[in-house]
């Protein structure tokens, strides 16, 4: 009797075991399809975000006659640079590079500046109609660009401000502040107020607090909101073309245009020029590339 009670047991044990076993692998292959299907997402996201920039950069290593060859293909035949010596030489070009970072700077040290103080003041302070206030930010971000175009040039033009550099760093700010206040409003409320009492308590000012204290520990939210504010001035198309037409303040995208005609594309120069214009954003965001993570991950939660 006892041998059979323990062979009864033992063939309960295997059958445990056995289902166990057989548990773990189904949740090691479920687990292994997941992986597999979120892979390849991310390789389809990848592809269909870098290979046009691919491309792009293909074609401004070639002639625009083998640019515009049948069946196209992807490594030139013959690489030149001459594309890229022609747009970083002509005088037009050149000029319109700078005003674009002259306008992107100066855009993002203003927005920067004016959205420290409201997403500060939003933070530390209560006041009437401050909840108000939020949603009307908010709500800014649903009005189209578009919309805004016609009052803007009827202003600047009362101004006499169309066509200068100062009216389009203006007009960005619209544009760019809210969201930057949003964004630094989130990361200062992540900063513990007794930092900034025991300053006070020691005699500095509110904003020597501002400036000594919460602003040096805010800095991966500084460096997101300047991101986002030097991409957004930089690659801004509409309002350029047309608060800022004249060739003194035309800036480098809009510059760019002139090598799409009604019967022809310069698609060599069109691309180098496309190519140079990727690289300040792009050396950009690789420079802040921790900072933004932090900052982003950080204004979401809190947000």
């Amino acid at each position: 009797m006892k041998q059979d009670r323990s062979k009864n047991e033992n063939h309960k044990f295997t059958r445990i075991f056995k289902s166990g076993d057989k548990t773990n692998h189904q949740r090691t292959s479920s687990g292994l399809g997941e992986r597999l299907i979120l892979y390849g997402l991310i390789a389809i996201f990848l592809f269909i975000t870098f290979s046009p920039i691919v491309w792009i950069f293909s074609t401004s290593l070639k002639q625009n006659q083998e640019a515009m060859s049948f069946p196209p293909k992807l490594i030139p035949e013959d690489p030149t640079l001459e594309n890229f010596i022609f747009v970083l030489t002509d005088p037009t070009l050149v000029q319109s590079l700078l005003n674009s970072f002259i306008v992107s700077i100066g855009s993002t040290l203003l927005s920067v500046t004016v959205s420290a103080l409201g997403g500060y003041a939003f933070a530390r302070f209560e006041f009437k109609g401050k909840n108000m206030i939020i949603s009307i930010i908010l709500g800014l971000f649903m009005i189209p660009v578009v919309i805004n175009i016609v009052p803007l040039y009827i202003m600047l033009a009362d101004l006499g401000l169309l066509n200068s550099l100062f009216a389009l760093m203006l007009t960005f700010q619209i544009l760019i502040i809210p969201l930057n206040i949003l964004l630094l409003k989130s990361y200062f409320e992540t900063i513990p107020q007794d930092l900034e009492e025991s300053a006070l308590l020691d005699g500095c000012s509110r904003l020597g607090v501002l400036r000594r204290i919460t602003i040096p520990l805010s800095m991966p939210g500084f460096a997101i909101a300047a991101v986002l504010s030097f991409r957004f001035a930089w690659n801004e198309f509409i309002l350029a073309v047309v608060l800022a037409n004249h060739p003194d303040s035309t800036v480098f995208q809009v510059a760019l245009y002139q090598f799409i005609s009604l019967y022809r594309i310069d698609w060599g120069y069109l691309s180098a020029g496309i190519t140079i214009a990727i690289i300040p954003v792009l050396v950009l965001m690789l420079s802040f590339q921790k900072n933004m993570v932090r900052g982003l991950t950080l204004g979401a939660i809190r947000g």
